[in-house]
């Protein structure tokens, strides 16, 4: 298999991430080259994985958000690098850790909780005036740092 490198996202960067959120019907709206990790293999983005600082309702956090593996390279442990290379960027900084995922086991396995739709709804703006908020098939998850 190709070495697989994790590294931060350079601007030059941002048309490869962009293409391949695209595979799965996602935009990097309000993102950063920055805000990304990669994992690089034989020179190409194989995935990707945004950190950024949400907030609402007086409530500031940081949240997973963005991440993409592409096709090919689903299943060899980079999404789990990404997010564990994500989980020690945000250790230091005084806030807490979530996600919203169509995959929560995914994430259960890196450490994460489920917490109720009360609190989807406490965090996030967009849950909130959601008309499919009911049907939503979004998971919330906080990370839990006892795990490492």
């Amino acid at each position: 298999m190709t070495a697989i490198f994790i590294r931060k996202a350079e601007k030059s960067d941002l048309p490869a991430i962009q293409r391949l959120l695209s595979t799965y019907f996602l935009d990097m709206e309000e993102l950063k080259a920055e805000d990304f990790v990669l994992a690089e293999g034989e020179g190409k983005v194989l995935g990707c994985a945004a950190l950024i600082r949400s907030g609402f309702s007086e409530k500031e956090f940081l949240e997973i958000h963005s991440i993409a593996i592409h096709p090919n390279f689903r299943g060899k442990g980079i999404g789990s690098r990404l997010v564990d290379r994500v989980i020690s960027t945000s250790v230091g900084q005084d806030a807490e850790l979530y996600v919203k995922t169509t995959a929560p086991g995914f994430f259960e396995k890196l450490g994460f909780v489920r917490i109720p739709d009360s609190e989807k709804l406490r965090l996030w703006e967009d849950c909130k005036s959601c008309e499919h908020f009911g049907n939503c098939s979004q998971h919330a998850l906080k990370y839990r740092k006892s795990r490492r």
